[in-house]
C-alpha cells in the first residue's frame, strides 16, 4: 500500500509536543479512512496500530495520543462514523422510519461500511472484549436514540401503546442485516422504503397517516 503524505499534528516535532495541543482534523480523517480500509481488506484480527499509522501517513505517536489500543481505535472510528448519521427527526413516524432505513442503505451503497461490517460481525463472535465494547459504545447508544425517536412518535399519538421498543428496533434493522450478511439479496432505496412502510403499518395506531402521505389539514 502506498504511504500517504505525512499528516502528523505539527510536523517533525510531534514527540516533543506539549500535552493538550489541538488535534489535526486532517490527521483524524486520514486515520479513520485508513482504519476502515484496513478493516475491509485485512479484517480486525490482522489490523495493527502501526499499519494504520503507516496507511494514514501519521506517526504511531500521533495514533497513540488518540487511542491507547486497537480496540479503542476501531470502536472510536465506528462511533465517529455512526455519529455522521444522526437519528432522524422529521416530525412524523413514517418520515423518521424511512429516513432511518434509507440512511443505512445509503451508507452501504456509498461507503465500504457493508464490507467491513460483514467482517467485523464474525470477529464479534470470537472476541468477547470487542463484542462488549461494540455493544456498549455503539449498539446501546444508537438504540437509545431510536427509543427517543419512538417516544416522540408516541407523544404525537402515532404509536400503538404497549410496544416493545427492542422488537421495533429488530424489525427496522433485522431485514437489512439479513440481506447484508446472509442472503445477499439486493439492498437499495426501494427495499428501504418498503421495509420502513411495513414497519410503520405494524406499529402505528389505526388511522395514522399512511407511510409517504401526510394527514389532511383539519
Amino acid at each position: 500500500m502506498t504511504r500517504a503524505p505525512a499528516l502528523d499534528d505539527a510536523g517533525p516535532a510531534v514527540l516533543s509536543a506539549p500535552p493538550g495541543r489541538p488535534r489535526s482534523p486532517e490527521a483524524d480523517r486520514a486515520i479513520r479512512d485508513a482504519t476502515v480500509e484496513l478493516l475491509t481488506t485485512q479484517g480486525y484480527a490482522n489490523l495493527t496500530m502501526s499499519g494504520v499509522a503507516s496507511a494514514a501517513g501519521v506517526s504511531t505517536a500521533t495514533l497513540y495520543r488518540r487511542w491507547s489500543s486497537k480496540l479503542e481505535l476501531v470502536v472510536g472510528v465506528l462511533k465517529a462514523r455512526a455519529e455522521e448519521r444522526p437519528m432522524p427527526n422529521t416530525g412524523s413516524l413514517a418520515g423518521d422510519c424511512r429516513a432511518l432505513v434509507r440512511s443505512q442503505v445509503e451508507s452501504v451503497l456509498t461507503t465500504p461500511s457493508g464490507a467491513f461490517m460483514a467482517g467485523l460481525v464474525g470477529e464479534l463472535a470470537r472476541n468477547a472484549q470487542l463484542a462488549d465494547a461494540f455493544r456498549s459504545t455503539l449498539v446501546q447508544p444508537r438504540r437509545r436514540e431510536l427509543y427517543e425517536m419512538l417516544d416522540r412518535a408516541a407523544l404525537r399519538g402515532e404509536l400503538r401503546p404497549g410496544l416493545d421498543y427492542d422488537v421495533v428496533a429488530d424489525l427496522l434493522y433485522g431485514p437489512f442485516y439479513s440481506r447484508l450478511l446472509f442472503t445477499g439479496q439486493a439492498i437499495d432505496l426501494g427495499m428501504a422504503d418498503q421495509l420502513a412502510d411495513l414497519v410503520v403499518r405494524a406499529i402505528a395506531v389505526q388511522g395514522s397517516p399512511a407511510p409517504g402521505r401526510r394527514r389532511s389539514s383539519p
